[in-house]
């Protein structure tokens, strides 16, 4: 059986799972922040470093929203 996570994606496909840019993601490359291999325009993105960079900012985004209602609740 093929572990799917392990499939090395292009930049477009792992920015279309991210749903953000290619350009925004290449950023985001360049910054170190999703691990790849290959330079330039031969870029290409394990699909297990997208979900675990996926997994990671949508739960820095579940803390802050927390943190805004927590914020919000002390003004009531």
């Amino acid at each position: 059986m093929i572990d799917m996570r392990d499939e090395e994606l292009t930049t477009q496909q792992a920015a279309d799972l991210l749903n953000v840019s290619r350009s925004y993601l290449t950023g985001l490359l360049d910054k170190g922040e999703v691990a790849h291999a290959g330079t330039g325009d031969d870029r290409r993105i394990k699909a297990r470093d997208v979900y675990t960079y996926k997994a990671e900012r949508d739960a820095n985004r579940a803390r802050a929203l927390d943190q805004l209602i927590a914020d919000d609740a002390d003004f009531l």
